[in-house]
């Protein structure tokens, strides 16, 4: 049985959340150019709050989904000097994360920050291409970004950049980003050298398609890289087919084989994967928690977020019912398994439906 609060979480991911002018106006610290988010992926659109607890969510705003956020039944409110979630008579204290220092400063080559870099809680995610060489239909980035390549030093840099921000500090590393075209392979990969090996003290995880080629398992964990992030997120192969062709066309068992053979080499809790709660029947997402629980691997539930800029804009989120029970059955499925949803970091659990439960499994960094 969940909580209030984390039936407030779930209620956030549908509705979104309105902020209150001097919640604002906290926020942005006075300052006209500080967003209140940098609303850089689909999923992660929306402010990141701490909800009391230890809950975390990023909330959507009406101003980076308007698509969907009308007239939220939830507003974030600033009372003598504390910030604070109102839904009806639930009153929940609530820490809202700023962007963090560097959201408007160039490097010494020239370029923003934010177009290498960006840190959600305390994770900082790079991203070696900008846009991406396949298009899934509920993703912003081949939508908003032409495809292009970056600078190796200035990745490396960004990361420093971030570990050393004074008003949001990164703790740890996930170099993500677009798919890259078949050539472009060698430079991610020595992205993912150059990165484990200037910043050894930091957990550095990779988040990429599988695709042939690409992903050498044995070298990326001899070279340090910490986890992986292979996220299938449709199990449904007919709707895959339909919404992320370039994915689907690698077919379920060998995203399963592939995974299980991850979690050989890495090791449990080191290996994820990301399913879209809401944009297929929920069965279907329930037999995708079971066929990776099986392998070993953490089941990752982010509730489908419609994004403004893609071909799903006009889709509605899942119902919070809806929310409620695929976590509910899925947690049932991992601990059948002994595995856990996923991720493992507490503040990452912002776009999950993922809560900490003292076990120690779950932790922050």
């Amino acid at each position: 049985m969940l909580t209030p609060v984390q039936r407030l979480k779930l209620a956030l991911f549908t509705d979104g959340l309105a902020a209150s002018d001097a919640a604002r106006r906290e926020l942005s610290a006075g300052e006209e150019c500080r967003p209140l988010t940098l609303a850089d992926y689909a999923s992660t659109s929306g402010i990141s709050i701490e909800l009391e607890g230890g809950i975390w969510v990023n909330a959507p705003i009406q101003d980076f989904n308007p698509n969907f956020v009308k007239a939220p039944p939830h507003r974030l409110e600033l009372e003598d000097g504390e910030f604070f979630v109102v839904s009806g008579d639930l009153r929940v204290r609530a820490r809202p994360l700023p962007v963090p220092s560097y959201h408007d400063q160039l490097n010494r080559w020239g370029e923003p920050y934010k177009s290498l870099a960006i840190t959600h809680t305390d994770r900082v995610r790079i991203s070696p291409v900008e846009g991406c060489a396949i298009a899934c239909q509920f993703c912003d980035l081949p939508y908003e970004f032409h495809y292009r390549i970056k600078s190796v030093d200035a990745l490396v840099d960004s990361v420093d950049r971030a570990v050393r921000d004074p008003l949001l500090p990164a703790r740890h590393v996930l170099i993500s980003g677009g798919t890259p075209r078949k050539e472009d392979y060698p430079y991610v990969q020595e992205v993912y050298a150059r990165v484990a090996a200037r910043f050894p003290e930091l957990e550095v995880d990779v988040m990429m398609v599988p695709m042939p080629g690409l992903l050498d398992l044995e070298a990326l964990h001899g070279m340090g890289i910490h986890g992986l992030s292979l996220n299938m997120e449709l199990f449904n192969e007919d709707l895959a087919r339909r919404i992320m062709r370039p994915k689907a066309r690698l077919g379920r068992a060998y995203w399963l084989d592939f995974i299980e053979r991850a979690v050989s080499i890495f090791g449990p809790g080191r290996v994820r994967s990301l399913l879209l709660v809401g944009l297929e029947p929920m069965a279907d997402t329930l037999r995708a928690v079971e066929a990776l629980s099986e392998r070993g691997c953490d089941p990752v539930l982010s509730p489908f977020r419609p994004d403004p800029s893609t071909p799903l804009r006009g889709c509605e989120p899942p119902a919070v019912d809806c929310l409620v029970e695929t976590y509910e059955r899925a947690a049932e499925i991992v601990e059948k398994h002994d595995v856990k949803l996923g991720p493992r970091c507490i503040p990452c659990h912002h776009n999950t439906l993922t809560f900490p439960d003292g076990s120690g499994d779950y932790t922050c960094h």
